[in-house]
């Protein structure tokens, strides 16, 4: 990555990165993984326990975060998340354990996510840039690949 600059904050740090690749002074490759690294960012990743049979409910670990209305992502299958439940697992029950270790999503899509992870959008814009902004730059940066 030579010639990247070390920290890339705004959305102006990004398209100047562009224009670098444009002038080939800075590798395509290089610009996309760090907008892929910035796109994760927007969500918190959640390791799913158990998917409900009808595939519309998930069981993660805890998540406090979690809230109805949240974007979701689970192996390309993107909706929203339209009821949250904090639960005590029974393994916890068993152990006499206090206090909820689970966290129930109901989805507006069925998911395949059994003992994958669910992605939670948590944030609308990073480094001042929206998904549509970050959308439009991985389109312009597809030319110079």
């Amino acid at each position: 990555m030579k010639g990247f600059p070390k920290t890339l904050k705004t959305k102006a740090d990004y398209y100047n990165c562009l224009a670098m690749v444009a002038a080939g002074e800075l590798d395509a490759a290089d610009l996309e993984r760090k907008i892929e690294s910035l796109e994760k960012q927007r969500y918190i990743q959640c390791a799913v326990v158990e998917t409900a049979p009808e595939k519309k409910a998930v069981i993660i670990y805890y998540c406090a975060e979690a809230a109805e209305g949240m974007v979701f992502d689970a192996d390309g299958v993107t909706g929203t998340v339209t009821a949250v439940t904090h639960i005590q697992s029974e393994k916890a029950r068993e152990m006499e354990e206090n206090g909820n270790d689970r966290t129930v999503l109901t989805l507006s899509k069925g998911v395949e996510a059994a003992g994958g992870v669910i992605a939670l959008e948590t944030a609308a814009m990073v480094a001042g840039m929206t998904a549509d902004d970050i959308k439009a730059l991985k389109g312009v940066l597809k030319q110079y690949e």
